[in-house]
């Protein structure tokens, strides 16, 4: 029979191996939830954590909504394959219960050197994966080659998630004589989150983002303050704009089509 040592070791390796490699274990960003929310309950009921497992739950909840950890994914994004999204998520926890070691954890004065900078480096430009590993540093855990996880070293911090994305192409092989499916190896930087109150007071969204959440008109009703006054006036004529006040020569007719 195996021991109970025995059972926390294929756990944690599980742990290990889902957070390396999440695809291989799930479809969706909700069946990666439901694995890594069961290695959670397995390990804390094993070591008599039953009150660390509620906290964890009640806090995800409290973030990410009824819908799940999936759920702001999916409805801002559209993304039903978050698995790296949310496995992100369920790391920290694992970290933080110590069923999953992390290196390069941020010193203090650097993370709230991260902490304070991320606006404004990231609210108004785009940068690809690597440039922001120049900018901000060797990441604590990167998943799926596109989200790079920074911890903090001191307690209560939370993570800091830098969410990159890559759009799938189509091109036409000539040798197979079909089209082919393309990845973007340099994946663009999507989005920052904090894992600090709910799921929108730590968001940063860059404008390739924005572009992802709103379309690509967001800049009209997400005017910047620090925009030049050209700038904001255009954006202040388009709010004001009627989409139906089309100059007559423009408008049909009666009858017309």
């Amino acid at each position: 029979m195996r021991s109970v040592d025995d059972l926390r070791l294929r756990w944690l390796s599980m742990v290990a191996g889902v957070v390396a490699r999440p695809g291989m274990y799930a479809a969706t960003g909700s069946e990666i939830e439901l694995m890594a929310d069961g290695l959670l309950a397995d390990l804390c009921f094993l070591d008599d954590r039953d009150a660390d497992y509620e906290n964890a739950r009640e806090e995800l909840l409290s973030r990410y909504g009824t819908l799940g950890v999936p759920g702001p994914f999916k409805t801002m994004f559209g993304l039903e394959r978050c698995q790296a999204e949310v496995t992100a998520v369920y790391a920290e926890v694992f970290s933080r219960l110590g069923y999953l070691p992390v290196e390069n954890a941020l010193d203090p004065g650097r993370w709230d050197q991260l902490t304070a900078t991320l606006p404004a480096l990231l609210g108004d430009r785009d940068m690809r994966r690597s440039e922001a590993e120049r900018v901000l540093g060797r990441a604590s855990i990167v998943i799926e080659h596109r989200i790079l996880c920074y911890a903090s070293s001191r307690p209560g911090d939370g993570w800091i998630f830098l969410d990159c994305q890559a759009d799938d192409c189509r091109a036409y092989d000539l040798t197979t004589g079909s089209y082919q499916q393309i990845g973007d190896p340099e994946p663009i930087v999507r989005s920052a989150r904090r894992s600090v109150g709910g799921f929108e007071d730590g968001l940063i969204l860059t404008p390739y983002g924005k572009l992802l959440r709103w379309g690509p008109g967001w800049w009209i009703d997400d005017a910047d303050p620090d925009w030049t006054p050209q700038a904001q006036a255009i954006a202040g004529q388009l709010r004001d704009a009627d989409p139906f006040d089309q100059p007559a020569q423009t408008r049909p007719e009666a009858g017309e089509s």
